[in-house]
């Protein structure tokens, strides 16, 4: 176990260990489909979920990762343009407007816009007062699977970090590797057999065993 502590303000908890990593890399194509679209509703959202055992407070909880981050105005023109999303607080939606002209807009703008920079509640606090970027983000307060959720970790940010680190952990052990399958790497963002260091490494090795022998 090693302790995770996210620089951003948010917080530390252990990561189980022993987790292998993958031979291949997961294509664009495979990520999306494992992802909720940003124009999700929250009814879409919490059955995608739930067949990877997450349940609506681990939902609401990952979502909370938008506290930071920014969000293209393509996620989310559709809320805007050709009508306005009823459920959106004007003067946001004009805010959004003025960075978001047109549709096909290549401009960007932050996830939270109380504490953008800071891994805090105040994402669940946007959605409380209609300023949640996403369909994804805004429905969740919406919705009454999720309402009273949003409601509680708005409220309380310890309670939302304690959700949030137990859906972290929920995840990390999704689709875990056993046995034979994947690696153990000697580095964490290069498979094994991309690794020059360990390849030299590998050779001297084998080198030194053949002139022992």
């Amino acid at each position: 176990m090693y302790l995770l502590q996210v620089q951003s303000g948010g917080p530390e908890y252990d990561v189980p260990l022993g987790r292998r990593d993958g031979l291949t890399f997961a294509t664009r194509n495979a990520t999306l489909d494992n992802l909720p679209a940003p124009t999700n509703n929250a009814s879409v959202i919490l059955t995608s979920l739930a067949r990877k055992k997450f349940d609506a407070t681990d939902v609401v909880a990952l979502s909370g990762g938008h506290t930071i981050g920014l969000g293209h105005c393509t996620s989310f023109e559709n809320r805007l343009y050709p009508t306005q999303d009823p459920t959106m607080e004007t003067d946001f939606a004009s805010d959004l407007k003025v960075i978001c002209p047109t549709t096909n807009s290549t401009n960007t703008t932050v996830l939270d816009i109380r504490t953008p920079n800071q891994f805090d509640n105040k994402y669940y606090v946007d959605l409380v007062h209609r300023q949640g970027l996403f369909t994804s983000d805004q429905d969740l307060y919406t919705d009454d699977r999720t309402h009273d959720i949003v409601e509680s970790f708005a409220n309380d940010q310890n309670l939302f970090f304690e959700k949030f680190v137990s859906a972290m952990i929920k995840m990390g052990q999704l689709s875990v590797l056993t046995g034979g399958k994947g690696e153990i790497r000697a580095n964490c963002s290069v498979r094994n057999s991309d690794n020059l260091d360990l390849v030299s490494v590998v050779e001297e090795d084998l080198e030194t065993a053949a002139e022992l022998r």
